[in-house]
């Protein structure tokens, strides 16, 4: 039989803005955040803390943007979920995406996936059934049937 959600909600958030890959001269993952996006994840962070239940567990990007995302997401996690960091969320497809979450989902309720595009606008696309493309620093949250 295969795996389905288990959680009551998961949340996808796009890592925020970071030096554009053209004006880095190092590896992609090591790009940092502009201060437009420190700022930006700030916001986020506000939005999130205010509108969507805190994760119970955290999986991010072992990318330097998405690392830093996170560590501006104070509030938000300040009911110290566990924060798992990833490899495969950097350049996962949206199904590999799915395996991960699915692999993650025991014992959770909430769930929060800080990664990249394309993967994370695909696979809140496929399973909210609407069309979502996220820009840099934003997050959509889908509430799933109560288990």
């Amino acid at each position: 039989m295969a795996k389905v959600l288990e959680l009551k909600s998961l949340t996808f958030v796009r890592h925020s803005y970071a030096v554009a890959s053209s004006e880095f001269p190092g590896n992609d993952g090591d790009r940092p955040l502009t201060e437009k996006g420190t700022e930006a994840a700030r916001a986020l962070d506000q939005a999130l803390a205010s509108s969507v239940p805190p994760p119970d567990l955290i999986l991010v990007s072992d990318a330097l943007r998405a690392q830093q995302t996170l560590h501006e997401l104070v509030q938000y996690c300040s009911g110290q979920p566990e924060i798992k960091v990833l490899k495969e969320l950097y350049d996962c497809s949206a199904g590999q995406l799915y395996n991960i979450i699915l692999e993650n989902q025991a014992g959770r309720d909430h769930l929060c996936v800080i990664g990249h595009n394309p993967a994370v606008s695909q696979l809140y696309s496929m399973l909210s059934g609407e069309y979502c493309a996220l820009s840099p620093a934003q997050s959509r949250t889908l509430l799933l049937e109560d288990k």
